[in-house]
């Protein structure tokens, strides 16, 4: 039972020690600086001319394969 106490005694403490480090830790500027990533890989326009034929084609298939054959008929 001590153990047990002790346990949750240290993990508190890391826990609100460590957010304070944290806190008090200088900021880089210069270290996380953000990148332009809008024409990075050259796929701007492309990918929504093909999302759009994907799914004209999907459109078109449900619409063909959906025949009268598969209805019940009475008895």
């Amino acid at each position: 039972m001590v153990i047990r106490k002790a346990l949750i005694a240290l993990a508190s403490a890391g826990l609100v020690l460590g957010s304070t480090a944290a806190n008090a830790a200088p900021a880089v500027a210069d270290v996380r600086a953000g990148s332009p990533v809008a024409e990075s890989e050259g796929l701007a326009g492309s990918w929504g001319w093909i999302l759009a034929l994907i799914i004209v084609a999907g459109v078109i298939g449900v619409i063909a394969s959906d025949g009268d054959e598969d209805l019940p008929t009475s008895p």
